[in-house]
């Protein structure tokens, strides 16, 4: 274990699962890379979040964003920025969706093919981790909490994974769910200035229709964003074929209305 990634999302899992690794003596003496891949639609409240980790613990958090070409055989690169330069205005996932377009795929990222994560998220990080450690040098830490078990892992998984570990599962007395994961930031100097279900991608095609709608009342930067990438590409990302006015419609009937949600969405992870 001389070579650890540490994949932190802007959420209180993976931030918990930072600070363990940073602190904890079982990982003093392996090389530590703390990075965060920005998208450009991440909420500002995540972004001070981040700022907080490095404030108040001390932690190296190397930010990057993805790098696009629309050049046939230009993959994916990266570039390092910080709190001051990075983009807030979702330019880096424009450049990510007209990189995909630039073949035979026309279109947004949707439930058939959900390539935003990939393509802004674990390639970039891959990619620098490579030029850090060296590619296949190092593993990659997931945090991964109970409630995660098993629909996206499984002891079996766990015990035979060579190339990541998954510390909030495994180095504690029983795995840390969402009760022990409160408890823990209860005693924090800091906390994460939005509920769970805001972050971090404000608008992620991922949440449920009921989050979406509760996501546009709580107040979002990128309705005018979608708008215009349903208008530029001619489809929509969102489930049942829904676009973005579809929701705004739902967000402004009175509360006192019951809608009826049949989609709930799935577990919105943008990681490696």
């Amino acid at each position: 274990m001389k070579n650890i990634l540490i994949s932190v999302s802007g959420g209180r899992s993976s931030a918990m699962m930072a600070r363990h690794i940073q602190t904890d003596p079982r990982y003093k003496d392996a090389n530590k890379l703390f990075v965060f891949a920005n998208t450009g639609m991440e909420r500002p409240e995540t972004i001070t979040f981040l700022q907080d980790m490095e404030r108040h613990w001390g932690i190296d958090l190397v930010k990057i964003e993805g790098v696009y070409s629309e050049e046939m055989g230009v993959g994916v690169k990266y570039r390092i920025v910080d709190f001051g330069n990075m983009d807030m205005n979702a330019d880096v996932f424009s450049s990510c969706i007209a990189s995909v377009n630039k073949g035979i795929f026309h279109g947004l990222p949707q439930l058939q093919a959900p390539f935003c994560s990939g393509k802004m998220k674990k390639e970039p990080i891959e990619k620098f981790s490579n030029d850090v450690f060296g590619k296949n040098n190092y593993i990659t830490a997931i945090g991964f909490r109970k409630e995660d078990m098993p629909k996206r892992i499984s002891w079996p998984e766990i015990k035979h994974d060579e190339k990541r570990i998954y510390p909030l599962l495994t180095d504690f007395p029983e795995p840390v769910g969402l009760r022990a994961l409160g408890e823990w930031w209860d005693k924090q100097p800091f906390k994460l200035g939005i509920s769970s279900r805001l972050g971090n991608c404000e608008l992620c095609w991922k949440k449920s229709d009921k989050n979406l709608v509760e996501t546009i009342q709580h107040g979002t930067r990128f309705v005018n964003w979608w708008r215009d990438k349903e208008k530029e590409y001619g489809q929509t990302a969102f489930r049942g074929n829904k676009s973005i006015d579809d929701f705004v419609k739902m967000a402004a009937m009175p509360q006192t209305l019951q809608i009826d949600f049949e989609d709930v969405g799935e577990e919105c992870s943008c990681g490696i």
